[in-house]
């Protein structure tokens, strides 16, 4: 490999009236942060420009109370207090080196506007547009000629804020069918019969006017370019066909509007936004370059393409190939907010990848849930705990040793931290003969091999790290613990799925072991592949995220003949959250799965349950039951060495820790972010206590030092 492979990557390029310092570009994605969090939107994106990014957008900003999202966090810029807490972001982007971007919309389409109470306007409105129920988004206001000079208005006012806050790049967003821009243009939406309905130039009249006013606006000031969405596909189970083609008439919008935009950001999706942010599940890298990657020959102007870009070598052949002229990511991002940086300096190894689990997605989609990610456990936490993904500082009791007993997430995350954080001796000590916990099953669930990531980046890190000492193939009891001498010791153990189904639906087990006499199994059991799997297979599912519909496809796909029920009102509920629920529901259709949401379970026989649905009961033969239901703390280990606390001296033990899901059994982010968490604190008085966070907020007579880790705003987090 030479040295020069990737200088392509770190060209500058000029867009308009600015000139980015390399072709990454850090597109516009929501953190629950908007503009109502300054400081901790600030030192979010400022952490990208940090990192090499030589583009950072904020999200999606409203340009009038009248298209809010609220409860949903996202950028607004409606009045001169949000030019000031955007300057607040806009400094720390530059502050790093890299040019500030800002997406402007109307979004009629899930305008909920909860807290102004104002009727947003549509082009041609349905009520709730598919998005929301009619009682709660109601039906958009039509918007009559007379109201479109006003609306494009709203369009400028808004460019004009961000160009006085700063921002040197503004994107219309027409993308995801959502924004009023787009649905004047998309058929589907549009059905008018006046000037700007009807033929293809009377549908684009709005966005050339609007694009148009806000350039002549802001001038040289910024570029001003279009998030466009070139195909708007046939989504599964008929959603998010909304009649755009790249095929079709997208050549036709990038011809027509080319001479007013700077920039091009290329998009697809629909309705359903999910083919957009697609899971590793379904989605391999580049995966939009199929409607994307012919796009950039209908333009004379700079072109973004996204698409789970992770691979500095495909990002290469993005740009030598003529796809596009910049790297467009979020989710890359927010694994590895210096992802950029390491390309450069030649530390490809130390990419910490983005797994495609879409757990940022999810808390996008949950009203104000603040970014999250299972890879990168200090994103969202730059400003409010002063974490930096790449910067730790030395303990202040590193000469302590310490043992950390598994390594699954939790332990993985927690030993590689004591390593950076200078300890003199850490062990990382595991029963199995590889690391990864649970993750050496979950990874072999159909799709989720990319999550192995997750292990493979600790992996290496721990490699490099001299002070830490990976030990496999051995199991400590208490007695080997107090042994071994370690000062320090981080129980780790992780959880199992019990298999007494148990439900958080009415808390009671089912008698499913003396029905079925030991053919009722776990999913640890079934993906082990030691246990024996009937033909006839019925996977009861309370957990609700993506392990019950996993092994249902993991089995069907090996020729069972799978049965899934759940009392909860969809199978894998949260994969809804994550965008994965419509191809899964599809996939399992595909290999002959049934599946009975809503629904509960009554033993009938000793091969026979009574899957009791809403249309009624169902008699179902079974062979063997697989429960995905509660996960039980695997923490005896940590219970008997608090039991024997006053040996502690003797054996020169000062303290014992739990983390992960021996601790509390939750999703693998939540994992990573407690061991990580302790390993950060571990110095602290009492590290089993969080440490106080910044909670930014309007506080009556505040001042600076209230929002800083020594004021007197901290809070203790929970």
């Amino acid at each position: 490999m030479s040295a020069d492979r990737y200088d392509i990557l770190f060209e500058p390029v000029v867009i308009g009236p600015k000139t980015a310092p390399n072709r990454f570009w850090q597109t516009p994605h929501a953190n629950g942060f908007g503009t109502e969090y300054p400081d901790m939107q600030a030192a979010y994106r400022g952490m990208k420009a940090q990192g090499g990014w030589g583009v950072v957008f904020t999200e999606a900003t409203s340009v009038a109370p009248e298209t809010d999202k609220g409860p949903y966090v996202l950028g607004r810029l409606w009045d001169e207090g949000d030019v000031r807490n955007s300057r607040r972001i806009v400094e720390q982007i530059h502050a790093g080196g890299a040019l500030a971007g800002v997406e402007l919309e109307y979004h009629a389409s899930m305008s909920i506007a909860a807290e102004g109470r104002l009727p947003a306007y549509a082009v041609d409105p349905v009520a709730g547009e598919g998005t929301l129920p009619v009682a709660h988004a109601g039906t958009a206001a039509t918007i009559h000629l007379s109201d479109i000079a006003r609306i494009q208005d709203l369009h400028v006012e808004a460019a004009l804020r961000a160009v006085d806050a700063g921002y040197d790049l503004i994107t219309l967003h027409c993308g995801h069918a959502a924004s009023l821009i787009s649905h004047f243009l998309i058929p589907y939406y549009n059905t008018r019969t006046d000037a700007y309905g009807g033929s293809f130039e009377n549908r684009a009249r709005f966005a050339r006017e609007t694009l148009t006013k806000v350039r002549a606006a802001v001038g040289d000031r910024a570029a001003v370019g279009l998030r466009f969405g070139v195909d708007t596909l046939d989504g599964p189970l008929g959603l998010g066909d909304r009649g755009m083609r790249h095929d079709g008439e997208a050549p036709q919008v990038l011809r027509y509007l080319d001479d007013v935009v700077d920039y091009w950001d290329l998009i697809i999706g629909g309705a359903d936004w999910g083919q957009d942010a697609q899971s590793s599940r379904t989605a391999r890298e580049n995966h939009e370059a199929r409607y994307t990657g012919g796009m950039k020959q209908y333009t004379t102007k700079p072109v973004v393409n996204v698409g789970r870009l992770n691979s500095p070598d495909t990002m290469v052949k993005v740009i030598r190939s003529g796809q596009a002229d910049f790297i467009g990511a979020a989710r890359a991002g927010i694994s590895d907010p210096f992802l950029p940086a390491k390309i450069r300096d030649g530390a490809i190894e130390d990419i910490r990848e983005c797994i495609g689990c879409n757990i940022c997605v999810s808390r996008a989609n949950v009203a104000n849930g603040r970014i999250v990610c299972t890879q990168n456990p200090t994103i969202g936490e730059e400003f409010r705990r002063a974490w930096h993904p790449e910067s730790f500082e030395i303990a202040g009791n590193r000469d302590r040793s310490v043992l950390v007993v598994g390594a699954g997430p939790a332990g993985l995350e927690c030993a590689m931290v004591l390593g950076k954080r200078g300890f003199d001796m850490v062990h990382l000590v595991d029963a199995a003969e590889e690391v990864g916990g649970c993750l050496n099953w979950i990874t072999r669930l159909p799709g989720r091999q990319e999550w192995r990531h997750l292990v493979e980046y600790r992996q290496h890190q721990l490699s490099k790290l001299k002070n830490v000492t990976t030990i496999l193939g051995t199991r400590l009891s208490t007695d080997d613990i107090l042994d071994y001498g370690a000062e320090i010791v981080v129980i780790a153990t992780g959880s199992h799925f019990a298999a007494d189904a148990v439900s958080p639906y009415d808390r009671r087990p089912l008698p499913l072991a003396e029905t079925f006499r030991g053919n009722v199994l776990t999913p640890e059991e079934v993906m082990s592949g030691a246990a024996t799997v009937g033909e006839r297979v019925l996977v009861w599912d309370t957990d609700g995220y993506f392990v019950g519909p996993g092994v249902a496809e993991h089995l069907a796909g090996l020729g069972h003949k799978v049965t899934a029920v759940t009392p909860a009102s969809a199978f894998g509920a949260y994969l809804h959250q994550t965008m994965e629920d419509a191809r899964m529901t599809e996939d399992l259709r595909a290999l002959g799965v049934r599946i009975y949401p809503s629904s509960a379970l009554t033993p009938a026989g000793a091969d026979t349950l009574t899957i009791e649905t809403l249309a009624g009961p169902v008699d179902a033969g079974v062979d063997t039951v697989v429960v995905v239901g509660q996960r039980v703390a695997d923490s005896a280990l940590y219970r008997e060495l608090h039991d024997r606390s006053p040996e502690w001296g003797e054996a020169g033990l000062r303290s014992v820790y739990r983390i992960g899901d021996s601790l509390r059994p939750s999703f693998i982010a939540d994992a990573v972010f407690s061991g990580h968490r302790l390993a950060r604190e571990i110095d602290s008085p009492n590290p089993d206590e969080p440490q106080p966070y910044i909670r930014e907020r309007r506080l009556v007579n505040a001042n600076e030092t209230d929002f800083t880790l020594t004021g007197p705003a901290q809070s203790r987090a929970v």
